[in-house]
Protein backbone atom coordinates (compact mmCIF):
# COMPACT_ATOMS: atom_id res chain seq x y z
CA UNK A 1 0.00 0.00 0.00
CA UNK A 2 2.88 2.37 0.68
CA UNK A 3 4.01 2.11 -2.94
CA UNK A 4 0.51 2.90 -4.17
CA UNK A 5 0.21 5.78 -1.71
CA UNK A 6 3.29 7.34 -3.27
CA UNK A 7 2.11 7.01 -6.87
CA UNK A 8 -1.19 7.61 -8.69
CA UNK A 9 -1.03 4.09 -10.16
CA UNK A 10 1.42 1.28 -10.67
CA UNK A 11 1.45 -1.65 -13.04
CA UNK A 12 1.26 -5.19 -11.77
CA UNK A 13 4.78 -5.74 -13.13
CA UNK A 14 6.18 -2.71 -11.30
CA UNK A 15 4.66 -3.91 -8.04
CA UNK A 16 5.79 -7.50 -8.55
CA UNK A 17 9.37 -6.60 -9.43
CA UNK A 18 9.84 -3.95 -6.75
CA UNK A 19 8.33 -6.12 -4.02
CA UNK A 20 10.13 -9.24 -5.33
CA UNK A 21 6.93 -11.29 -5.18
CA UNK A 22 5.59 -14.09 -7.33
CA UNK A 23 2.64 -13.40 -9.61
CA UNK A 24 0.37 -15.62 -7.54
CA UNK A 25 1.37 -14.10 -4.21
CA UNK A 26 0.90 -10.54 -5.46
CA UNK A 27 -2.43 -11.44 -7.05
CA UNK A 28 -3.65 -12.76 -3.71
CA UNK A 29 -2.61 -9.59 -1.89
CA UNK A 30 -4.17 -7.33 -4.51
CA UNK A 31 -7.42 -9.33 -4.46
CA UNK A 32 -7.62 -9.03 -0.66
CA UNK A 33 -7.05 -5.26 -0.81
CA UNK A 34 -9.54 -4.96 -3.66
CA UNK A 35 -12.21 -6.88 -1.72
CA UNK A 36 -11.62 -4.54 1.24
CA UNK A 37 -12.24 -1.60 -1.08
CA UNK A 38 -8.70 -0.26 -0.71
CA UNK A 39 -7.34 -0.87 -4.20
CA UNK A 40 -8.86 -0.53 -7.65
CA UNK A 41 -7.61 -2.62 -10.55
CA UNK A 42 -7.84 -1.65 -14.21
CA UNK A 43 -7.09 -3.99 -17.08
CA UNK A 44 -6.19 -2.66 -20.51
CA UNK A 45 -3.81 -3.26 -23.40
CA UNK A 46 -0.56 -1.50 -24.22
CA UNK A 47 1.21 -2.38 -27.47
CA UNK A 48 -1.14 -5.38 -27.88
CA UNK A 49 -0.10 -6.73 -24.48
CA UNK A 50 -2.30 -6.97 -21.39
CA UNK A 51 -1.64 -4.28 -18.79
CA UNK A 52 -2.98 -4.43 -15.25
CA UNK A 53 -2.68 -1.28 -13.16
CA UNK A 54 -3.49 -0.76 -9.50
CA UNK A 55 -4.28 2.39 -7.56
CA UNK A 56 -5.49 3.27 -4.09
CA UNK A 57 -9.13 4.13 -3.69
CA UNK A 58 -10.24 6.98 -1.47
CA UNK A 59 -10.99 4.44 1.26
CA UNK A 60 -7.56 2.87 0.76
CA UNK A 61 -5.79 6.21 1.04
CA UNK A 62 -7.80 7.00 4.19
CA UNK A 63 -6.98 3.61 5.74
CA UNK A 64 -3.29 3.97 4.90
CA UNK A 65 -3.17 7.48 6.36
CA UNK A 66 -4.85 6.19 9.52
CA UNK A 67 -2.30 3.39 9.77
CA UNK A 68 0.63 5.81 9.37
CA UNK A 69 -0.93 8.10 12.00
CA UNK A 70 -1.21 5.16 14.40
CA UNK A 71 2.44 4.24 13.84
CA UNK A 72 3.44 7.85 14.54
CA UNK A 73 1.48 7.78 17.81
CA UNK A 74 3.23 4.59 18.84
CA UNK A 75 6.62 6.15 18.07
CA UNK A 76 5.79 9.29 20.07
CA UNK A 77 4.69 7.20 23.06
CA UNK A 78 7.83 5.11 22.85
CA UNK A 79 10.03 8.21 22.74
CA UNK A 80 8.32 9.56 25.86
CA UNK A 81 9.30 6.41 27.75
CA UNK A 82 13.01 6.96 27.13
Amino acid sequence: MSMLAASPELSFTELRDTLNMTDGNLTTHIRTLQEAGYVSVAKSYQNNRPLTTCSLTTAGRKAFTGYVDLLEQILQQTRKLK
